[in-house]
């Protein structure tokens, strides 16, 4: 058994408004500032910029206003603004998609290559400038994560930028810095928080110790959404556990289906990830349910039967009643029928086959078919 996480971790109320404090141990005369322009208008933020400029006057500054998940082509745009005014560490601030293009930017810093050239898992990389993630919406767990996803615009694929050198060397997790998101983006973060730890739980890869963190991050994010109180400090202090446990476990098993549904999707139509994933989650389990799988009784520790086949149905019901509270949408907002079903389920079954042989029980183009028939 192996596993790994490899970044200093603070979660607290008021936190980033320590984050010169936090740069200290890294020895940082510099910083490279990349932040989320979603998060510009927040009061709270503002101070937080405040306070790092003040500690660090010749900070170079960055907006990053691109819309959606970042391109390769907009990563070696930033890398050059960088590189005409070298920092020595890098703070990304942001939701998933700046935090990696952080990633990226750090490892372009000190490895003057064209950013393409980095796509997949590259080996024989230098390695990059300190990295400090502060995330403002909590799930996609790229705070803690040595993934970075890019999309190659001529192929129109995430392909991404993983090297364990990504890893970031702290993450500050500050509740308070997500409480000005919109309420449909932090339930997305939220969800895709969920396709991890479900994701991970039923990987072919799982391990005793990675479903630890499985059912630690599902059972935290899954009970704040059902509480339907996201702006309590304490649910986001659930959701940002349940992020870093979910991402802990995908890292150290394997991703699935839902996963591989949500990239596709994704890519196709522009849907944000978090969503994406949702839309799928709960038909997955059905189907992994109904084929025999009844182990996820485990991520379910108040259920009132002894029977794991029980237990799986009671958890399922309240998926359900998630669902309905949450409002996920079906595929049909994205111009999906029962017309073009199995062209969905064939293209996605040959672009994921990797997500797809992760899954515990069998699952192929047939089931894909099954499984997006039931959203269409």
């Amino acid at each position: 058994m192996n596993f790994f996480l490899s970044t200093d971790l603070v979660i607290g109320v008021n936190e980033a408004l320590k984050l010169h404090d936090h740069l200290a141990p890294l020895s940082v005369k510099k910083p490279g500032i990349i932040y989320d322009v979603n998060v510009a208008g927040s009061l709270y933020f503002q101070e937080v910029l405040k306070n790092l400029t003040t500690a660090f006057s010749n900070a170079v500054v960055y907006c990053n206003e691109f819309g959606g998940e970042p391109t390769y082509g907009h990563l070696e745009a930033v890398a050059e603004f960088f590189r005409n005014n070298p920092p020595d560490a890098i703070v990304a601030i942001g939701g998933g998609s700046t935090l990696d293009l952080g990633k990226g930017i750090a490892l372009l810093m000190t490895n003057n290559v064209p950013a393409l050239s980095l796509k997949g898992f590259p080996a024989g990389v230098s390695d990059p400038l300190p990295l400090v993630t502060v995330p403002t919406l909590l799930g996609s767990g790229a705070e803690v994560s040595f993934n970075a996803v890019f999309i190659d615009e001529v192929e129109g694929r995430k392909l991404g930028i993983n090297s364990r050198k990504n890893f970031p060397k702290k993450a500050v997790i500050d509740p308070r810095l997500s409480m000005t998101a919109p309420l449909e983006s932090v339930i997305a973060s939220a969800m895709d928080s969920l396709v991890h730890c479900v994701d991970s739980f039923g990987s072919i890869k799982h391990t005793a110790l990675s479903r630890i963190f499985s059912v630690e991050g599902f059972q935290r994010t899954f009970y704040a959404l059902r509480q339907n109180q996201l702006d309590r400090a304490e649910s986001r202090l659930d959701l940002a556990i349940g992020s870093v446990c979910g991402t802990a476990a995908l890292m150290n098993s394997g991703d699935g289906p839902t996963n591989g549904f949500a990239y596709y999707l994704g890519v196709k139509h522009h849907v944000p990830h978090g969503l994406a994933g949702a839309i799928f989650l709960k038909e997955v389990m059905h189907y992994n349910h109904t084929h025999g799988y009844e182990k996820y009784a485990l991520l379910n520790p108040m259920h009132s039967t002894p029977s794991p086949k029980e237990a799986t149905i009671e958890l399922l019901e309240e998926m359900d009643e998630l669902y309905r509270l949450l409002r996920i949408p079906s595929l049909v907002p994205y111009g999906y029928g029962k017309g073009n079903v199995a062209e969905f389920a064939r293209n996605a079954s040959e672009a994921l086959k990797g997500s797809f042989s992760g899954n515990p029980v069998e699952f192929t183009e047939e089931s894909a078919f099954a499984v997006v028939s039931q959203l269409t």
